[in-house]
């Protein structure tokens, strides 16, 4: 069955939304009123960027007296304490850790800056293919004196083009990344002089991108659509200054759309230190109508040139996949999992330096980089090897194994941790994820009617523990993750918990690729079509196991980590064995007769 037929929900077209990379425990210097230094943390993404202590107080900015606060929760909202941060434990305060908007306020910011800039693309064969020019203009507000970054810094993180392929710059990630299949070129405006960065000029100063306070009354009212109407202007005026630089001939809408395909925005400074404005973040430019050479100017990245922690390969790489339409493999509001699904083991799961490769899965789907050839069933059992997923040709880069519902895979890539590209995941081997094909990304994950559309399978993951993400690499020589089955840990399981009954065993390593064995799972057997039962299921305190053989059982009670907790030998046709200290979750029970392996039956302990 080809790859298409499977993936049901491979888009037909493209949406572009407003994303920006998530951050966490990003360290911030703030300077309070009285000149006091605030060092603290900042985590979160454009909708909501929470700043905190490193035991995870929130602080928030008291508008009115301009002081780094801490904030507690009254009537759903976050709000400034009399208690100025770092001057007292506020645990003593009697004030908690974690305080957050609630999830409708977060869904809620996101709604109202992603549906204004939603636009369809469409998607054939040829999408994401070809040369693009990417087009980058550099602002400096009024009180702003020039750039100091190095052009030709800067030059090299987009285009470094050397044959080098292990160079970090834009230009060669995505060369490489689409087995050479898409070239993305940056052009600069204005036009430096030689090493000089130069710069539009704003009419208005860095205070009026601010949000207000007392201490900034320039800043926007964060209650009303200023925020959208300042930068939007910005841009605007940027866009108008530099259009007769930018060559008449040179092709900007790569894909015939009426759009220029891409633009980035370098603004000179910092992040600031509350405002989301003064963040990078991708959005469109919906609200103004501004044409350059006969293209609208919409898709645009935002970027500040002096945050080091933020502008940098990595991060143009992930945002410029926004705009090639790959979405977001992090939860949005911590909230509502404590499970990552994806972290470092995908460029838009968690940004690595250098910039990590996407799986396989989202380079199909989304990168359109790889076909079915790619990525192939595993529908027999035998021996199979696979490449790196950082090989410069897409062959044999991937495998899939159905589970027992249609819209759920179990897919494995190869990470070899080499240049280029995939030095910075955690480890080298086989990487098993789950893919459900009903979602597009994991940024919309709600643990209800919305979910994770990749999870990376992690020692000591269950459906409930997040696990170790880093530990998720499978290969000979490394203890306990040799194999992949529903007894090994990690273990494969669909959405609702449900483990899967597969079996990846025999992995050895070459240089250049692996091979594994894909074998029939005989440990999990119906036990309703079996001689051997057990109920109740699920058990509070006690299962009978039951069987029609004659002659001696061993009942061996596992976890699905592997680990045995009981073995009983028996006589009997009827065995009972006690389950009441055992925490709630799944166990199997394996049974021999004459050591030989019968079957394993599943059951639920409440």
């Amino acid at each position: 069955m080809k790859i298409r037929i499977l993936f049901t929900t491979l888009l037909l077209c493209m949406a572009a939304f407003s994303y920006a990379a998530h951050i966490d425990n990003v360290p911030r210097v703030l300077i309070q009123p009285n000149g006091d230094t605030l060092r603290c943390f900042v985590s979160g993404d454009e909708f909501y960027l929470r700043l905190h202590d490193e035991k995870g107080f929130t602080i928030v900015q008291d508008k009115q007296t301009g002081y780094y606060v801490y904030a507690e929760k009254r009537d759903g909202e976050v709000l400034p304490t009399a208690w100025v941060a770092g001057t007292c434990n506020p645990a003593d305060k009697g004030l908690q850790p974690g305080v957050r908007i609630s999830k409708e306020q977060y869904l809620e910011r996101r709604r109202e800056m992603v549906m204004p800039a939603k636009v369809e693309r469409a998607r054939n064969e040829n999408t994401n293919k070809g040369n693009m020019n990417n087009i980058v203009i550099f602002i400096r507000f009024a009180d702003d004196t020039d750039f100091t970054n190095s052009f030709a810094d800067v030059n090299y993180m987009f285009n470094d083009s050397s044959e080098n392929y292990t160079t970090n710059s834009m230009f060669n990630y995505f060369r490489t990344t689409s087995y050479h299949q898409l070239f993305i070129r940056s052009t600069f405006y204005p036009q430096p002089d030689g090493d000089q960065i130069l710069s539009y000029q704003d009419i208005h100063p860095r205070a009026y991108y601010r949000e207000w306070s007392s201490e900034n009354p320039e800043g926007y009212d964060a209650s009303s659509n200023q925020r959208t109407e300042r930068e939007h202007g910005l841009l605007e005026r940027a866009c108008n200054y530099v259009e007769n630089m930018v060559p008449a001939n040179l092709n900007m809408d790569y894909d015939n759309d009426g759009k220029i395909d891409n633009i980035v925005f370098v603004v000179k400074g910092d992040v600031g230190d509350w405002a989301v404005l003064l963040w990078p973040h991708r959005w469109s430019l919906f609200s103004k109508e501004v044409y350059m050479h006969g293209k609208r100017a919409y898709d645009y990245n935002f970027q500040l040139a002096d945050a080091t922690g933020y502008f940098n390969t990595s991060t143009l790489c992930h945002e410029m996949f926004h705009t090639l339409s790959a979405p977001d493999l992090y939860h949005y509001v911590e909230e509502f999992s404590d499970v990552t699904a994806v972290g470092p083991w995908d460029l838009m799961g968690s940004n690595q330096t250098p910039p990590q490769q996407p799986c396989a899965y989202m380079k199909y789907k989304y990168g359109n980089w790889l076909s079915e050839s790619d990525i192939l069933p595993l529908d027999h059992y035998g021996t199979y090897t696979i490449m790196p997923l950082n090989s410069e040709t897409p062959d044999r880069q991937s495998y899939f194994a159905r589970t027992q519902i249609p819209t759920e895979l179990i897919m494995v890539d190869f990470r070899s941790k080499t240049q280029p590209f995939d030095s910075s995941v955690p480890g080298r081997g086989l990487v098993f994820y789950r893919v459900n094909t009903l979602f597009n990304g994991n940024a919309n994950y709600n643990g209800d009617d919305n979910l994770d559309e990749i999870y990376v399978f992690r020692r000591n993951g269950t459906p409930d523990n997040n696990g170790l993400i880093n530990n998720a690499n499978h290969r000979s020589g490394i203890a306990a993750r040799k194999e992949f089955s529903p007894l090994t840990n990690p273990y494969p399981f669909l959405e609702n918990g449900e483990f899967v009954p597969v079996f990846f065993n025999n992995l050895t390593n070459d240089v250049d690729s692996m091979q594994f064995d894909f074998t029939e799972w005989v440990g999990i057997q119906d036990y309703a079509n079996s001689s051997y039962a057990l109920y109740p299921n699920p058990a509070q305190q006690f299962i009978t196991l039951t069987t029609s053989n004659e002659g001696e059982h061993t009942f061996q009670l596992y976890t699905l980590f592997g680990q045995m907790l009981q073995e009983v030998n028996t006589m009997e046709m009827n065995c009972r064995m006690d389950v009441s200290n055992l925490p709630a979750g799944y166990y199997l029970i394996k049974v021999l007769e004459r050591e030989k392996h019968i079957t394993t039956l599943k059951f639920i302990k409440q």
